[in-house]
């Protein structure tokens, strides 16, 4: 049996009408594409094979019954500008696809549960300090990384193989769950901020809460969780210049316009000379990209999870086969997430260090999330 949701499922994730999709099929009009998603009409395999392969998934994904819808409303949304439907329907379908796969592993794992303690309502900044709390860090100390430590959480945190200018993040609930979804090609200190900006609203706000004092108190969320003001105070230089501004956006891992923020609101900088250091950046060509490194984060734990389902290596033809994913497709939703290489180090607890040693010379360093168990792992913090 073919599911009509599921070719809509596709047709969508990749911003394509009826129409569109009916053009590249030749047997298929737009009138009869129509009437298949509705399960009003069937397809014959050719047609289905074609629409499997422009849509990069196998022919059996469609023969698949569809999950249900994920639901993300405007205040769970973080547009940088104007967010047509097509650009809504197409992230929350490549997120519903992501998501699939992630509980059809999850099921053969043992992962942590979710620990966020949600309090709507909260006070802004005591939710930010709360959570620096939750998430394992000090009141003002930079934080090194934040995606792992909300998977740590219990967090579902996705990576998407989908970019559109005008979306980074989004995050909603799933069965009372939160999910954080990530798109590939952002910049890496736009990713911190839209991940603690998303993480706001899911601390802060109802379902369905909308308007822009909800965004105003995401956003004042994500700037006290990542530079709390206290700390913000200390670390600010006087009659700060760009230059300052960069190394210290290297520190705390935040834009140097979210920087120049700061400054304004802390007396750093008043409105004529942070009016002027916001020309500069538009002079020197950094409204698109700023200097000044910041790692770039990826969610962990999928890939942990594909990496004990289908050895370390990760048989990728086995994991398109699983998913109904053509390998090129399994391939790119890999690449979102972060591969044991690409995670940020901590050092091994003294412990750990000493059993190491007495076996071995192995470094006394390892890549957060590291384990020889077949439990996902975020356990261990730095504090």
């Amino acid at each position: 049996m073919i599911y009509g949701e599921r070719i809509k499922q596709v047709r969508e994730m990749h911003r394509m009408t009826q129409a569109d999709l009916a053009n590249e099929v030749p047997s298929l009009t737009q009138s009869r594409l129509s009437r298949i998603e509705k399960d009003l009409a069937p397809v014959d395999d050719e047609s289905l094979a074609l629409i499997a392969s422009v849509t990069g998934v196998n022919p059996g994904f469609f023969a698949r019954p569809p999950r249900p819808t994920l639901q993300a409303l405007s205040p769970q949304l973080r547009a940088r500008s104007r967010l047509t439907q097509g650009e809504k329907a197409a992230a929350l379908q490549w997120a519903r696809l992501v998501d699939e796969e992630y509980q059809n592993l999850r099921a053969k794992s043992r992962v942590l549960p979710m620990r966020m303690d949600v309090r709507h309502g909260e006070p802004v900044e005591q939710a930010a300090a709360r959570a620096r709390q939750m998430l394992g860090f000090t009141p003002e100390q930079p934080l090194p990384y934040l995606i792992l430590a909300l998977e740590r959480l219990g967090v579902t945190v996705l990576g998407l193989p989908y970019a559109v200018e005008s979306l980074d993040a989004f995050c909603l609930w799933r069965d009372g769950e939160p999910v954080i979804a990530v798109l590939k090609s952002v910049p890496a200190d736009r990713v911190r901020f839209s991940i603690a900006h998303e993480l706001g609203h899911l601390l802060l706000h109802q379902t369905g809460q909308t308007g822009q004092e909800v965004e105003a108190e995401a956003e004042r969320f994500a700037a006290e969780l990542l530079t709390p003001i206290s700390a913000m105070r200390s670390a600010m230089p006087r009659n700060p210049t760009l230059s300052a501004l960069t190394m210290l956006k290297t520190t705390w891992g935040v834009s140097v316009k979210s920087l120049i923020r700061r400054a304004r609101e802390i007396g750093a900088v008043d409105g004529e000379r942070a009016t002027s250091l916001y020309k500069q950046i538009s002079a020197r060509g950094w409204n698109k990209k700023e200097p000044g490194f910041v790692p770039l984060e990826k969610p962990r734990a999928l890939r942990k999870m594909a990496e004990l389902a289908y050895g370390p290596a990760i048989r990728t033809q086995q994991l398109a086969s699983g998913a109904g994913w053509s390998e090129h497709l399994a391939l790119d939703v890999l690449a979102q997430h972060a591969s044991s290489d690409e995670l940020p180090f901590e050092p091994l607890a003294a412990s750990a260090t000493d059993a190491i040693a007495s076996t071995s010379r192995t470094t006394a360093r390892r890549p957060l999330g590291h384990t020889e168990s077949n439990v996902i792992p975020f356990r261990t913090r730095v504090g």
